[in-house]
């Protein structure tokens, strides 16, 4: 098998597998109690809120667990939402993940406005875009921008667009699922207000993600019950998980800058093998050329014409393991909202493949993946 969809998941890290068995053997108690076992659990939970915390240099008491980076978005959004008073209305990219979209349709349906803004065709969103939104919508609670892009892999440049939907008074949210613990995040030097991350991402199990939520900034909380979470999210913990998360995170963080040059130096393999193979025949390189503004194993392409639904099918019978920029539902292909915002194009949404590659992979899979292209392509080519 070759895996490369490590944008979905990324196989569990051993470190993690052995916290969780070991957190769950010791620290079964509920952290909410008072006695002994119950103490253990609340201080396993502690250690691993710290861990995560230094991660993206914030404090332990801004970190919320959550059960992924859905629920995250979800609490964000709609606890800024809800707690901002006369503010009514929302700002977030077209190309954001449906786990933000959604629920600004939600939003929607609550009686809240929300903007939509326009990428530039690799992706990015303008500062200038930003703040004529904000300008035109003055009762803007909350600007939400992904860090980089799930699906093309853009990086966005945070820092500078948190600064100006403070400016206008709005809060900021950063979605960082597909970058955090891949590129540096300091949430003090991006002056983000709100960012969600989920750990099976990066080799965490699934099931658990967190909120970070900036010391001073008041926002609804999300689950009602028990006081857990500081009051903010009910329900008994998942001590096992904290502790996987955070042994994944301080993995994988401190992995970093060394998985990323080996995945940024196959990501630009692919790059030129591809164009080689492929650029007589329409093959379209979606996002950013490979580099500093693109997540380093992020890898999308398209070819106009074909469908993707039948490329994976040729790849998944090879053994490669790969994904697609559009969502398949009973058979029928729904174009890419991330490539139809950036190129207006059905034709290249539908025939987008995505290959998110991780440190394991090498450059005779990729030769593979390229000869078993080449075949699905040249059979779809006699039936067209």
């Amino acid at each position: 098998m070759i895996y490369l969809d490590h944008a979905a998941a990324v196989p569990m890290r051993e470190c993690a597998v052995r916290e969780m068995l070991r957190a769950a053997r010791e620290n079964w108690g509920n952290p909410s109690a008072s006695y002994g076992p119950a103490r253990s659990a609340r201080e396993e939970l502690n250690r691993a809120r710290d861990i995560l915390a230094d991660t993206i240099g914030a404090r332990w008491d801004e970190i919320y667990f959550t059960s992924g980076g859905s629920e995250s978005d979800n609490w964000a959004l709609i606890g800024a939402m809800e707690t901002a008073g006369e503010r009514r209305h929302l700002i977030v990219p077209a190309i954001e993940h449906h786990a933000v979209l959604h629920t600004c349709a939600y939003l929607e349906s609550r009686g809240f406005t929300v903007t939509l803004l326009p990428p530039d065709t690799e992706g990015r969103i303008r500062e200038d875009d930003l703040e004529s939104a904000l300008r035109e919508h003055p009762d803007t609670a909350l600007v939400s921008v992904m860090t980089a892009n799930n699906e093309i892999g853009t990086i966005e440049n945070i820092g500078a667009l948190a600064e100006t939907a403070h400016r206008y008074g709005a809060l900021f949210h950063t979605d960082a699922v597909q970058a955090y613990c891949k590129i540096p995040i300091n949430v003090r030097d991006l002056s983000v207000d709100l960012l969600s991350a989920s750990a099976h991402k990066i080799g965490g199990p699934r099931g658990i993600g967190f909120l970070y939520l900036r010391q001073g900034v008041h926002i609804q909380g999300f689950v009602h019950g028990g006081p857990q979470e500081r009051g903010r999210r009910a329900g008994t913990e998942n001590t096992a998980g904290a502790a996987g998360f955070a042994a994944a995170a301080a993995e994988a963080n401190a992995r970093r800058e060394e998985d990323a040059k080996k995945e940024r130096s196959l990501q630009e393999y692919y790059f030129h093998r591809l164009k080689e193979s492929f650029g007589d025949c329409g093959m379209i390189w979606n996002g950013p050329l490979p580099g500093e503004e693109r997540l380093p194993g992020n890898i999308s392409v398209s070819f106009p014409g074909r469908t993707s639904d039948a490329l994976l099918i040729s790849l998944d019978f090879a053994g490669i393991c790969a994904s697609s920029g559009s969502a398949c539902t009973t058979g029928a292909v729904t174009p890419s909202h991330v490539i139809m915002a950036i190129s207006g194009d059905e034709a290249r949404a539908k025939g987008t493949l995505r290959f998110t590659i991780g440190p394991e992979n090498t450059e005779e899979e990729a030769e593979t993946v390229i000869r078993t292209l080449k075949e699905a392509l040249q059979r779809g080519k006699k039936h067209l």
